[in-house]
């Protein structure tokens, strides 16, 4: 069977056996997908310092014959993203968006979308761009590449505009806002978002991705972004998202 190559960035990596290792990579060209390679932990030329989580590579595989997992047979770096794996913090902003990845997307259904805005994120947090303004713009934009882009434009319930002197929340079940004068009693912290978060959010799902960094969110509007979009993504999965416990913590830090 002839060999193929790809871009893929790397998801998660877990051992096999004695000497292989288990890799799981999202590319453009064919979505979600997870190869074996072999001999990989013995490697000294093909693999060595690749093969790890969030890393950008070129790859060679083999398609495997009944669907199963790929044949990777060599890989060429493009971007170790090293401090992500250095520095607890980004490790952190990387580990979830990777885990959103894996629950929002499906094997081998590619989408260059999800694959850019992955690549941005990874790179924006490796740079040192805030990691929670990284993270709720993010997570915000892969809802959309996803069909599940929240409604922000307006009251679900009255259809008033967003605009000055309320409040809004989002409400789970749909994705779209209710004003505080509707509905008061969704306005706890977990679903309340104010008018200037709401403000962010309708710009940042216009912005083409190569400007999106360009916006200075506020550290409190990327805490209720995340806080709120959190709640939306565990009742779309009707999972809880395990990394969310660790940016959490981050959010929940002072300055």
């Amino acid at each position: 069977m002839p060999t193929c190559r790809t871009r893929g960035l790397v998801l998660k990596v877990t051992a096999h056996g004695e000497s292989d290792k288990i890799v799981t990579f999202y590319s453009p060209d064919i979505g979600r997908v997870t190869a074996i390679a072999k001999g990989a932990k013995r490697s000294r030329k093909r693999f060595v310092n690749k093969l790890e989580e969030f890393t950008l590579l070129t790859i060679t595989y083999r398609p495997s014959r009944n669907g199963g997992l790929l044949f990777l047979s060599e890989a060429a770096l493009e971007n170790p993203f090293l401090s992500l794996r250095n520095m607890h913090r980004r490790y952190v902003a990387a580990t979830l968006a990777c885990e959103l990845i894996m629950c929002f997307t499906s094997e081998h259904d590619p989408d260059a979308e999800i694959f850019a805005l992955l690549l941005w994120q990874l790179d924006a947090v490796n740079r040192g761009i805030p990691l929670l303004q990284v993270t709720a713009l993010f997570h915000l934009r892969l809802l959309g590449a996803s069909g599940y882009q929240p409604a922000l434009d307006h009251c679900t319930s009255c259809g008033r505009r967003v605009d000055a002197g309320r409040s809004f929340a989002l409400q789970p079940a749909n994705g779209s806002l209710v004003c505080n004068r509707c509905n008061s009693h969704l306005h706890h912290s977990g679903f309340r978002l104010s008018i200037q978060t709401v403000k962010f959010l309708q710009t940042a799902q216009q912005l083409d991705l190569r400007h999106l960094e360009r916006l200075q969110m506020p550290r409190q509007s990327a805490r209720e972004t995340l806080q709120v979009l959190y709640r939306y993504s565990r009742h779309l999965l009707q999972r809880d998202i395990h990394s969310w416990k660790f940016i959490n913590r981050e959010a929940s830090t002072v300055g």
